[in-house]
């Protein structure tokens, strides 16, 4: 479905570009369809206040309604489709499918949504139509809320050095590692993103990733095991950095914005 669909949106953009401007009245020629009036429900979620029936352990399982309008202005609509994309940049939606027609231009249409409670935040529902000509239409969209604010991330240790001591001069930067473990009442995969900030200075990203380069493109945090709770980052310290006690400030945010208390330590750089 997904190749259909950026296959079909270039030769869409192929025809509308290649026609010519002509004198007098618009010709409906090549028109694609057109969709509009796009209406879903629900169009908020929160996991807490779901009846039991819809729940499974820690998956919500949401039915959700879609309905839009499609035309044709000199074909016929052959099919509309919908997506349902999810919060994060992953490559594939949360679900898709295709509407019936239910007359009078409009399309009808449900699906089962299967959402963990740890993935929240804001869905995008993404509807489009084909027509016999296989051209492709607009997109109309809209977002539906999907909420499970169970409490705070909570950070419950950090391992960091009491003390570190500058290379001499020419000698290579000391390499050591900072760790913070953190959970979440809502599930680990509610973490957006645990921080530390050196001095108060700019947020420093810490990693779960089984250094695998998928946390804020860093190439190499030093985390040994991806999805186990310790958030890890490799520093380094050189010969003229400034000797002194450093404040290391800890915290988590989760996808809902909840964030943890503050965790702090003092590391003296010799």
């Amino acid at each position: 479905m997904r190749h259909l669909f950026f296959w079909l949106l270039g030769l869409a953009g192929g025809l509308l570009w290649g026609c010519d401007a002509l004198p007098g009245a618009p010709s409906l020629e090549g028109r694609p369809p057109v969709v509009s009036e796009l209406s879903f429900t629900p169009d908020s979620v929160d996991f807490n206040t779901l009846p039991p029936a819809q729940i499974q352990g820690d998956t919500a399982f949401i039915p959700l309604s879609i309905a839009v309008r499609a035309h044709d202005p000199d074909g016929q609509v052959v099919q509309v489709a919908f997506v349902v994309q999810a919060p994060l940049s992953t490559p594939e939606p949360v679900a898709t499918g295709t509407l019936e027609a239910i007359g009078g231009d409009r399309y009808a249409g449900q699906t089962i949504l299967r959402l963990h409670r740890a993935q929240v935040g804001p869905y995008t529902v993404l509807v489009y139509a084909v027509d016999n000509e296989q051209r492709l239409s607009n997109q109309v969209r809209g977002t539906l809320w999907f909420w499970a604010t169970g409490g705070p991330p909570v950070i419950e240790a950090v391992q960091v050095p009491d003390t570190l001591r500058r290379p001499a001069p020419g000698e290579p930067p000391v390499v050591f590692q900072v760790v913070a473990r953190v959970s979440d009442p809502d599930g680990l995969e509610n973490i957006l993103r645990v921080e530390l900030r050196v001095n108060e200075g700019a947020p420093i990203l810490l990693c779960d990733d089984g250094s695998k380069g998928i946390c804020g493109g860093i190439p190499n945090s030093g985390d040994a095991v991806a999805g186990d709770s310790l958030f890890t980052m490799t520093l380094s310290l050189a010969h003229d950095n400034v000797p002194g006690t450093y404040t290391f400030a800890f915290q988590a945010i989760d996808r809902t914005g909840l964030t943890s208390e503050e965790v702090r330590r003092h590391v003296v750089v010799e």
